[in-house]
């Protein structure tokens, strides 16, 4: 038994597929070219390609599933993602637009033809991504929202679903119909869906071997590291395409003043935050927002250690005793987890004994996170981006619109660095551009990246092969298990 991880890309295969080294690679479309300088993308689909009821899955199957992503009223999920195509982004503003405006077309059965507005560099990566999946028109007519019930669903991945009883369990079977190769030896996998907060059933069933892996990274850092250390033999980490920063409020005091921020950075040791207080849960944050392991992490750009200058900083604003000076009180948010408390509290009192200010550090639930962040925005904030496709784009471009809401900060040459480098294909030209914005953030101090989540896993010794990769693919028809009682 595993537990549970997204299972969108182990039911659906898409145009290509990332492999565990993040590369991408052919998978539905067998081959495309690339046209009109970057504009143009054509897609050669193979023709043995099956949906798990026999039927063929063919380029109009793509165009169907872009489209609808695209449609307002299905009001999907990262329908943005899609917005590089050439009339996405007004179709999907729109109400009742035309659908044929889009630059999505089915030439035959095997051949798609995607237009975008100007050329995209990271583009390829996309479609890897679920929201690029095709879905089979058919069943969607016929059963609406109910087509993907477990008595109806068909899919065209490794596995398809068998039974799931949201919120408890899911069963997924080998698909018989898949078109790619199976390297391992996994018939059926069954996932326990049991919430973070039940840790203490999650681990009870490893050690019962109920449980072929366990994933561990959001457990309380205290079991966390018991698990680890009692398991040690069983226990892999595996770097994750996550940054974690504090990001500060630009609009207004004292954070509208870029020495009051460089401060509160210098006066950090992150070393001791991420090594001690978090007891290596994560990768020290001494570069910057994009993180290692990507495409364009610039290494050793962030700011050093040195409460010394913090000091002299913050005097220079007027504050040379912090809050005795009249430094106001500020307020640090965080969303709720396992492990929130422990960076704010070391944040804390960092900040407390370097820089002589109080600090409010708070806790929210994700589910009441934006109704707080609307009605009474912090001066600070504590908050992770997780890549939804590994290029920097994801992080200095889609992830930061979110940061620039919550900072208020805006930039033009920040701004022009990325959309230059989000339109041409010269990959080495565009790292550059991306590491030139990257260093603009840090040196700004707009936001302070301090560590790069880690994925922690327990893994019994029969399991012979378990393949990971940095963005959270699970490639689960590559496992190998060995028997055993």
């Amino acid at each position: 038994a595993l537990v549970m991880h997204p299972v969108l890309g182990q039911l659906f295969s898409g145009l290509v597929e990332l492999s565990a080294e993040m590369d991408v690679v052919p998978d539905v479309a067998q081959s495309w070219e690339v046209l009109e300088g970057g504009r143009k993308y054509v897609f050669y689909l193979r023709n043995d390609v099956l949906w798990s009821d026999g039927t063929p899955v063919t380029a109009g199957d793509f165009e169907y599933a872009w489209k609808r992503v695209l449609a307002p009223a299905t009001e999907a999920s990262y329908a943005e993602l899609l917005y590089d195509v050439k009339g996405a982004r007004a179709f999907h503003r729109s109400r009742g637009g035309d659908p044929d405006s889009v630059g999505i077309q089915a030439l035959d059965e095997v051949t798609l033809v995607v237009e975008l507005d100007e050329p995209t560099g990271h583009f390829l990566y996309l479609l890897a991504n679920s929201v690029c999946y095709p879905v089979p028109r058919r069943v969607v007519e016929r059963h609406g929202e109910a087509w993907t019930a477990t008595e109806n669903i068909v899919t065209n991945g490794p596995f398809k679903l068998e039974t799931w009883q949201p919120g408890e369990s899911m069963v997924l079977s080998r698909n018989l119909q898949y078109h790619g190769r199976f390297r391992g030896n996994v018939q059926q996998v069954e996932l326990s869906m049991l919430p973070h907060e039940e840790w203490p059933a999650r681990l009870a069933m490893y050690e019962a071997d109920s449980l072929d892996t366990l994933d561990i990274t959001f457990l309380p850092a205290a079991e966390m590291n018991s698990a680890r250390q009692r398991h040690a033999g069983e226990y892999i980490s595996v770097p994750t395409l996550t940054t974690w920063n504090v990001e500060f409020d630009t609009r207004r005091p004292p954070f509208d003043d870029p020495r009051v921020r460089r401060a509160f950075v210098l006066a950090i040791d992150k070393e001791m935050l991420v090594d001690v207080i978090m007891d290596s849960w994560a990768l020290l944050g001494t570069g910057g927002f994009v993180p290692p392991g990507m495409p364009g992490h610039s290494a050793g750009i962030g700011l050093p250690y040195d409460p010394d200058q913090a000091r002299r900083l913050l005097a220079e604003t007027g504050y040379p005793n912090g809050g005795n000076s009249g430094f106001p009180v500020v307020d640090l948010l965080m969303p709720s987890g396992p492990l929130a408390s422990a960076p704010c509290e070391c944040l804390q009192a960092q900040w407390q004994e370097n820089l002589g200010v109080e600090i409010a550090w708070e806790e929210v639930k994700w589910v009441k996170l934006f109704d707080r962040l609307r009605k009474k925005p912090p001066h600070m904030m504590i908050m992770g981006w997780v890549a939804d496709y590994p290029d920097p784009d994801n992080f200095l471009r889609a992830g930061f619109l979110w940061t620039q809401i919550r900072t208020g900060w805006q930039d033009d040459v920040y701004d022009r660095l990325v959309e230059e480098a989000r339109k041409i294909t010269d990959q080495e030209e565009r790292m550059r551009l991306y590491r030139q914005a990257d260093r603009i953030l840090i040196e700004e101090t707009v936001i302070m990246p301090y560590c790069y989540e880690r994925w922690h896993l327990l893994v019994k010794p029969w399991v012979k092969r378990f393949p990971l990769s940095a963005i959270g693919g699970v490639f689960w028809k590559d496992v190998i298990i060995e028997p055993h009682s």
